[in-house]
């Protein structure tokens, strides 16, 4: 055992209803502390540039380049949850490596000049705390099931596993047990909100390697999301059309606001699979449901103003506004309704 713990008590944090484990760890010294503090400022930057990169996506229209950008904050989520782990795993304060500090250079010279966006309600500092509070229960409830998180006696079984991830299944993303099930399926996938969620993710991915059954692994893509603008753009890959589960995770819940965004978008991307979320579940084909609908709703009312004119004799405006609606159609993918066509017809009869 890596020493005593002791748990905190239940605490709400940002709407996520957490009770993180922590470890006992002696004092440290004066220049411990300041080189603990002076690496989590990196990781806060960290969190700022995966927020850059974020707005970047979604304000590109540039399919290639956003992928190429979603890419890249997945990549150095995956960097920053390594970084988290290995900290949080020590004793005491060790520099930050090499490799990340150089990484972390160059990503803030690339978006230098990119804002940072908007709806942030929590400060990368909060975020950063979260994810090494979250990480440090994580070992904690490793130590507790397989003895020690250096040297573990045993592989995680899947009741196990549930444990030791229960302040990210639970506490923070509050999935139901169906959700966790399938969470482990080969057709299944998680999406993590950019991009606290992201780095949360990732640190979740790594300890199930490390420490669970071979048989239980996850598959992660990254979201960004403006739930302001209701725009959503994920990381897209080979298997989404075999997909038949996603379960959205973040790391923090306020009041949901970014989930439902992305509960209501995912769809488009994964046609053939439930999306599970806090917020509820989305299933197979109901956002192309709600897209067609939209579409033929506006459809609809143009209709009124279509067949008005031509009751009133003024075909060549009527024909105006059947143009516009065949062209709307033919552009959204849908069908305009027979009574177009039959209105159209009296026009045709009269030419």
């Amino acid at each position: 055992m890596e020493g005593p713990f002791k748990q905190t008590p239940d605490s709400l944090l940002g709407g996520s209803f957490v009770a993180f484990k922590k470890m006992e760890r002696r004092k440290f010294s004066e220049n411990e502390r300041e080189l603990d503090l002076e690496n989590k400022r990196r990781i806060q930057e960290s969190i700022i540039i995966l927020r850059k990169i974020r707005t970047r996506a979604l304000e590109t229209a540039d399919q290639k380049e956003q992928q190429k950008l979603l890419k890249e904050a997945h990549e150095f989520s995956k960097h920053v949850a390594d970084i988290i782990i290995d900290l949080t795993s020590k004793e005491t304060p060790n520099p930050l490596e090499i490799e990340f500090q150089e990484e972390l250079a160059k990503l803030k010279e690339e978006h230098a000049e990119q804002d940072d966006g908007s709806g942030y309600s929590l400060p990368p500092q909060f975020s950063v705390q979260n994810l090494f509070s979250a990480t440090e229960d994580i070992l904690v409830r490793v130590n507790e099931k397989a003895g020690s998180f250096n040297e573990p006696e045993h592989k995680l079984g899947f009741d196990e596993l549930k444990y030791v991830l229960h302040e990210f299944l639970k506490g923070t993303n509050g999935l139901n047990n169906e959700a966790i099930e399938v969470m482990f399926s080969d057709k299944s996938k998680v999406g993590a909100i950019l991009s606290g969620g992201a780095i949360y993710a990732e640190i979740v991915k790594k300890i199930i390697e490390r420490y669970a059954d071979s048989s239980l692994r996850i598959d992660t893509f990254v979201i960004a999301v403006d739930k302001n603008a209701g725009k959503v753009v994920l990381e897209k890959s080979d298997n989404d059309m075999t997909t038949t589960n996603v379960i959205l995770v973040d790391d923090v819940i306020n009041a949901g606001g970014t989930m439902i965004t992305a509960l209501w978008a995912t769809g488009e991307y994964f046609p053939n699979a439930q999306i599970r979320s806090e917020k509820g579940s989305d299933y197979p084909g109901k956002w192309e449901e709600r897209r067609v609908r939209k579409h033929m709703d506006h459809l609809g009312m143009i209709y009124q103003d279509f067949a008005e004119l031509i009751d009133q004799r003024k075909n060549d405006e009527a024909m105006v506004i059947f143009k516009e609606a065949e062209a709307y159609a033919n552009e959204n993918g849908v069908k305009l309704q027979n009574g177009w066509y039959k209105r159209k017809e009296k026009i045709d009869s009269k030419s």
